[in-house]
């Protein structure tokens, strides 16, 4: 690790955003969740203080927030993050923010976003508001262009995620969404690609799954299992398909988690992530002493083989140079 750590799961809430969800009456990202202070300045010196070289930008939105006037939003947020990007070379990436389940506003801002600004892929929720996950059919043609552009792709979980199917009255209320229904939520949305073709139809999209790929490492000889009972005309490679899938390892970069995922997944599909800010500072060095001392693991080489911008000296300048004249 001696280029520095790269954090592929780093979220932007820009404080114009702040101040525009508190306008629209949202103030948690989810139940016990508030929505999180984040200022470049103070996300350096975290990053600094843990060794951390550069951190890859994202936004999610919770539910209630895409209720009017998304797509504006999402332009913002999008180009709030460029300047970030833009001002700070080799220390940021970003990933664009998307205005699904809107197909036309997205695929427009795709363009934007990718061709314009000069971001380094998108990230998307694992679920929609309306209750459908990434591999519905009509999200065919999003998943299309991206994977024409070869994108980036990180899959998090929807921030408004309430698992309906198990818990009862009250257990949102004694168990966080974020505890289990997050990492549940991922591992409906991988589900639902594998199974319904998304994944195999999209070979060049390289697709980042948030925290490990929630409980995905441990179910996946069920889900390979599924061809064998439930799904015997699926025709689906898992074992393949959950291999070439990306996985970082905000909050889940213990002993346990690693072995689980590495059984899955190659040791360089595997991602240095930390979910700052939601994670504090003494979580984000944790995540760090977890990893440095593990064997075979080029994390650093990991990302930068995603995320070209970030390996610093002339090219990351010019780079930022680049996006200045698309602004």
């Amino acid at each position: 690790m001696s280029r520095g750590w790269i954090d592929v799961h780093h979220h932007a809430y820009h404080p114009p955003l702040i101040a525009e969800l508190r306008r629209r009456g949202v103030t948690h990202m989810a139940p016990g969740v508030p929505l999180p202070a984040w200022t470049a300045t103070e996300a350096l010196r975290v990053m600094d203080g843990s060794g951390i070289r550069a951190a890859v930008l994202s936004v999610l939105l919770p539910g209630d927030a895409l209720q009017q006037d998304v797509a504006p939003l999402v332009r913002d947020i999008n180009t709030w993050s460029a300047e970030v990007v833009r001002e700070h070379p080799g220390r940021f990436a970003a990933l664009a923010s998307l205005p699904l389940p809107d197909v036309e506003a997205s695929l427009a801002e795709i363009e934007y976003a990718l061709d314009v600004l000069g971001l380094d892929g998108v990230v998307l929720s694992t679920s929609l508001p309306d209750g459908r996950y990434l591999g519905d059919p009509a999200f065919d043609r999003v998943f299309a262009e991206l994977n024409d552009r070869g994108a980036v792709v990180f899959v998090h979980p929807n921030p408004s995620s309430r698992c309906s199917c198990a818990g009862g009255p009250g257990f949102a209320s004694a168990v966080p969404p974020p505890l289990v229904d997050f990492v549940m939520d991922t591992a409906r949305a991988v589900a639902n690609m594998l199974f319904g073709g998304t994944l195999s139809r999209n070979p060049d999209i390289r697709f980042i799954l948030a925290h490990a790929g929630g409980v995905v490492p441990f179910l996946s000889w069920r889900l390979e299992l599924a061809g064998t009972w439930v799904l015997p005309d699926a025709g689906v490679d898992v074992p393949g398909e959950l291999r070439r899938l990306y996985y970082e390892t905000a909050q889940s970069a213990s002993p346990a988690t690693l072995a689980c995922l590495r059984e899955v997944t190659g040791d360089r599909n595997i991602l240095f992530g930390t979910d700052y800010p939601f994670m504090n500072d003494t979580v984000v060095a944790a995540t760090r002493r977890h990893l440095e001392d593990v064997a075979g693991l080029d994390l650093t080489g990991n990302a930068l083989a995603l995320f070209p911008r970030l390996a610093g000296g002339t090219d990351a300048r010019q780079r930022g140079a680049a996006d200045a004249a698309h602004l």
